[in-house]
């Protein structure tokens, strides 16, 4: 993993060479082996390089001959394949980039996207004809942001703090006020300025000197085929085993490709540890590493056992409650917007420098599975709805018999909805509109089937942005690469097409008080049930719990003079009933964008807003 950076300008503008050692800069804990950079006056490209594969000087970035250039953060997993398709020729590199780099010269961009296997964003750029592509991977596991100045320069860079360094860029106040609910760490497309967007993912951003256009090359509901639906239906669940562990196998296998030292992230949790049980099969020296929530969070014991399972040495960060006051600001700076989704963000940059210190870069991490194979336990307790909600589906036919009542009651679509339509609103009802458009896909499938087999798009589409981003921020501002064996394409494809019935599976057993009866990521439990402990098997989603926002205690004099009391008007009478009047959790948001626009806002220093919060955030 790395960091990309550039710029173009086709409007006679030169820009200063300087900036890309700004870019750099700001980039450098990204790829601190190596920075590359390229100035050929109206366009410029810059490279902070990790090294993973060809640790040699042989690897570094940019790549260019005569006629291209390429800078490029990730990893093609299939390229020693590609490579045997490519013309025979002498690479000047026995890495993925070397690789990359001729087939986008022998296949041309679409060609080389339809081929390759893995997580990348890169920037291609044609020397002759001044064409620019800006591509990023189908799922956005690596990130990519791009914006125009007032010199109508295009930037791009993998943070959007790089970005920042070299324009200036707008806030956009309703992005902010409503960062609180998680729109940026979930967005696929927008941040918090006006000016700076994501490259979706899935998407490439094409520039030549008379238009830029924003073209899609990847949709998972493309994936959705009902002839391998069917086959799929037909099998038993040993059938589909057995089919699952070779594509498990080879996704494994295949991402443990590494000239560094490779570690995996374990909780005890079943994903992580059967990615490890795969794991020590291809890498001997394979390292474990867990955060140690101290406390009545702390799932140590079972990280513990799966170590033991798999007689691997265990190396664990003892992770404090008052570490996350500690550890806030310098979190939220790599971050890059509020923590609000994944407050555990900051243990698991204690964990991702944990394993840089025992000199491991690229480590193996357990997300995508919950999204793939349904794990997530509201998913599961929707098949209860119907005897949940049968007194209330009982008075709804009484009130229906008596419209005027049931308005009255119900107040649908009344003014308290309007805060839905403005949280929507916030992310451009994209998320919607992906859900409506792949309702036609399982259009082969009974109606009361449709949503739940459509939920591992939907989470695919959503859920998994923020997740993605969290391994990306906390890991790189460590120098770590994190890959997802989960979401290998194959495996992907195979998630798409699977019947729920081997997602959701049957038990007599009580499993879990929230689904009775109903076992989450069926397949996967079936999958392990050889090869874990059988408490590893069982075990219960837990998600990575620490101690949050709703334990906080937050003096209103932290919010004074701040961009919060800034955006909602408050005076100091207004700000100090608000923090005395409302949930603890909700101030705790509050705090968490305070902190975030104090840094990227209003520009204060790490060590200035540490302060701060040590004399005015405290748990409870």
């Amino acid at each position: 993993m790395c960091g990309i950076s550039g710029f173009i300008n086709h409007y006679g503008y030169n820009v200063a060479e300087q900036n890309l050692q700004v870019l750099l800069d700001l980039q450098h804990h990204r790829g601190p082996d190596f920075q590359g950079k390229l100035y050929l006056g109206n366009v410029g490209f810059a490279h902070n390089r990790l090294s993973l594969l060809d640790l040699s000087s042989s690897g570094n970035q940019p790549f260019e001959d005569e006629s291209y250039v390429l800078v490029y953060n990730g990893e093609i997993y299939n390229y020693l394949e590609l490579k045997k398709e490519l013309s025979t020729i002498e690479y000047r590199s026995s890495s993925d980039t070397a690789v990359l780099f001729q087939a986008l010269k022998e296949w041309g961009v679409d060609k080389t996207l339809k081929k390759i296997k893995g997580m990348f964003a890169f920037s291609w750029y044609n020397k002759k004809t001044q064409e620019l592509f800006l591509v990023r991977d189908r799922l956005g596991i690596k990130p990519l942001y791009y914006a125009t100045d007032s010199n109508k320069t295009l930037w791009f860079s993998s943070e959007v703090k790089a970005i920042l360094g070299v324009m200036d860029a707008k806030p956009n106040s309703f992005k902010v006020l409503f960062s609180g609910l998680g729109i940026l760490e979930r967005s696929r497309k927008d941040t918090a300025w006006d000016e700076i967007k994501h490259i979706e993912p899935g998407t490439y951003l094409y520039v030549n000197p008379s238009k830029t256009v924003e073209i899609n090359y990847y949709s998972t509901y493309e994936l959705i085929d009902e002839k391998t639906y069917r086959l799929l239906e037909k099998k038993s669940i040993n059938e589909v085993v057995d089919e699952f562990h070779h594509l498990f196998d080879s996704s494994v296998k295949s991402m443990c490709v590494s000239d560094a030292p490779m570690g995996a992230f374990v909780s005890g949790g079943i994903d992580s540890s059967i990615i490890s049980h795969y794991a020590v099969q291809n890498v001997s020296e394979m390292k474990l590493f867990t955060a140690n929530i101290l406390g009545k969070h702390s799932e140590f014991e079972d990280a513990k056992k799966l170590a033991k399972s798999l007689d691997k040495e265990l190396f664990d960060y003892p992770f404090q409650k008052e570490m996350a006051l500690r550890d806030w600001a310098k979190v939220t700076w790599h971050y890059e917007s509020p923590i609000v989704v994944h407050f555990n963000a900051i243990p698991f940059s204690n964990v991702a420098k944990l394993a840089r210190e025992h000199q491991v870069k690229a480590v193996l991490t357990g997300e995508g599975s919950d999204e793939l194979f349904l794990g997530y336990g509201g998913i599961l307790t929707k098949r209860y709805d119907s005897l949940l909600k049968f007194p209330y589906t009982v008075l709804d036919a009484i009130y229906n018999k008596i419209p005027k009542l049931k308005k009255f009651i119900s107040d649908s679509g009344g003014s308290q909805d309007l805060i839905g339509i403005y949280r929507f609103g916030s992310q451009n009802f994209t998320n919607e509109i992906f859900y409506n458009q792949g309702l036609e896909s399982y259009n082969f499938l009974p109606k009361n089937k449709i949503e739940e087999h459509q939920q591992t798009a939907k989470m695919l589409n959503e859920h998994i942005v923020s997740l993605l981003w969290r391994n990306d921020r906390m890991g790189m501002m460590n120098s770590i690469e994190s890959r997802f064996p989960f979401l290998d394409e194959d495996i992907i494809a195979f998630a798409m097409n699977l019947p729920t019935k081997f997602k959701i599976g049957h038990t007599s057993k009580f499993h879990n008080y929230k689904h009775p009866f109903l076992i989450d990521k069926y397949i996967v439990r079936k999958l392990a049930e050889s090869k874990l402990p059988k408490e590893l098997v069982n075990k219960k989603k837990k998600g990575f719990p620490v101690d949050g926002l709703r334990e906080l205690i937050v003096n209103p004099l932290f919010f004074e003079n701040g961009t919060v009391v800034s955006v909602l008007q408050l005076s100091k009478e207004q700000l100090i009933f608000m923090c005395k009047n409302s949930p603890s959790y909700l101030i705790g948001i509050l705090a968490a964008v305070e902190i975030w626009a104090k840094l990227f806002i209003e520009k204060q220093t790490i060590e200035s807003v540490d302060f701060i919060i040590e004399k005015n955030i405290h748990f409870k």
